[in-house]
């Protein structure tokens, strides 16, 4: 049975600590763990560990007042109604409509896990295997968000198995001097070249602060999702940094400097337990992602669309409570460029100016937490002094600015002039749009 938003009752409460660490872990850690560790050997050497170490540090900087953002706040659209809440009516309508483009993103999933089904088994066709693997956690996406939330911790535990036989096999046969520092290949570039490294990693370190779309659906939303949000930084340090040890330590460097890290897990594992690995470590992480990525999507956009912003019809539930309107554009979005052979680097790197306008829409609603909520923040479990805060937040515009710079630099001007009409567009529509009767902001952040 197919209804409107408002006539589904939504289950609320359900969703466990454990439910939202794993649903954080596992859309963490996709791609970039196996496809980004050998083009930093190249950049930095032996030190790709430390960089990895440091970027997971760097990416929770990026995102640092999250936590404590959390621990007052319950928020039914994640970041959209953040800013909607905090930074008022016309910024949350061009944040709706940037957000939009952005889901393209599960397309990049459908590429990545289907080109590495396709080098386990080559008789397999990638385009398809993509396919099939997006359809299959679309289905499992439109049984619920608790259902998602059981099959994610399912995969996050076979993740973790899979990428923990790869670091203590390796560990057991490391042959480089992967701890010390004065040695010669250990910063291999220096300063510039660690910190290049640092900038490469970036982006697979903190996708785990999707966890604070589900205040609805969390049981303790002020406790459970901060400290999930928390306990993701250490879990992904050892992680990234355990597999980029042994990625830099058990061959020479110009054997894997570059290379994906397959060609390390074929000299430490068995052809048996190699099998073992590329189904468990790069389909497996691509899998949580995907499964995730689904509802992630979905969750901010249908709060747009509750407030006016976009039709009101597409926030259609299932009996379950899934958006599957919004969940069938999401699957669309994927395994379009996939089926069409679109160049998914172009798609993205033509959002890429609009979605570090996104982030400094977010960043601008950080500011406001203590004096737009002072008595909930007040009363917050984690509440620190205003000091403190706004030097998080700080923390986060600093890290930004960086990466901002970095894109742009990497850019040609097609896709600078492309996302700056794009920037301008989402601007006008949320001026205009907000004089419209048809948008009324619903409540979506809740103090208790």
């Amino acid at each position: 049975m197919l209804s409107t938003a408002k006539e589904v009752k939504e289950k609320t409460g359900y969703l466990k600590r454990s439910d939202l660490y794993t649903i954080g872990v596992g859309q963490a850690i996709g791609s970039g763990v196996l496809t980004l560790i050998g083009p930093a050997i190249l950049l930095t050497g032996q030190s790709a560990w430390l960089a990895y170490v440091a970027t997971c540090i760097w990416g929770f900087m990026m995102i640092a007042p999250i936590p404590w953002i959390t621990s007052t706040l319950k928020l039914g659209g994640g970041f959209y109604s953040l800013v909607g809440d905090m930074a008022g009516k016309r910024v949350a309508g061009m944040y709706a409509v940037g957000f939009l483009p952005q889901t393209i993103n599960l397309a990049t999933y459908g590429v990545a896990i289907g080109m590495y089904a396709n080098s386990l088994w080559p008789q397999i066709n990638a385009k398809w295997f993509g396919i099939a693997a997006l359809s299959v956690f679309f289905v499992i996406n439109l049984c619920g968000v608790d259902v998602m939330a059981k099959v994610q911790k399912i995969l996050v535990i076979l993740l973790f198995v899979a990428l923990g036989l790869f670091i203590i096999l390796g560990v057991l046969q490391l042959k480089n001097p992967v701890f010390d520092f004065t040695a010669p290949d250990f910063f291999s570039n220096g300063p510039s070249g660690f910190f290049s490294a640092i900038l490469l990693y970036v982006y697979s370190t903190n996708g785990y602060s999707c966890i604070m779309n589900y205040g609805k659906q969390a049981k303790d939303a002020h406790k459970d999702i901060p400290k999930a949000l928390l306990y993701c930084v250490p879990t992904l340090m050892v992680v990234y940094g355990g597999v980029a040890l042994v990625a830099s330590g058990v061959l020479p460097l110009d054997q894997v400097a570059g290379q994906p890290l397959t060609l390390v897990a074929k000299n430490i594992l068995n052809p048996a337990l190699f099998t073992v690995f590329m189904i468990g470590g790069p389909v497996l992480a691509l899998s949580s992602s995907i499964n995730s990525t689904i509802s992630n999507n979905c969750i901010p956009v249908a709060q747009s669309c509750k407030d006016g912003w976009l039709p009101k019809s597409w926030a259609a539930q299932n009996g379950r409570g899934a958006y599957w309107k919004l969940m069938t554009f999401t699957y669309l979005m994927g395994i379009l460029p996939v089926l069409l052979d679109f160049s998914i680097s172009d798609v993205v790197n033509n959002i890429m100016l609009l979605a570090s306008a996104l982030a400094f829409l977010q960043i601008y609603a950080y500011f406001q937490l203590p004096k737009k909520h002072a008595e909930a923040w007040e009363k917050s479990p984690m509440h620190i002094s205003n000091g403190k805060y706004y030097f998080l937040c700080c923390l986060s515009l600093l890290a930004y600015i960086c990466i901002f710079i970095n894109s742009c630099r990497s850019l040609k001007l097609p896709v600078v002039i492309i996302s700056l009409i794009a920037i301008v567009v989402c601007m006008a529509y949320g001026w205009f749009r907000s004089a419209s009767p048809d948008v009324k902001m619903e409540t979506s952040v809740w103090e208790d």
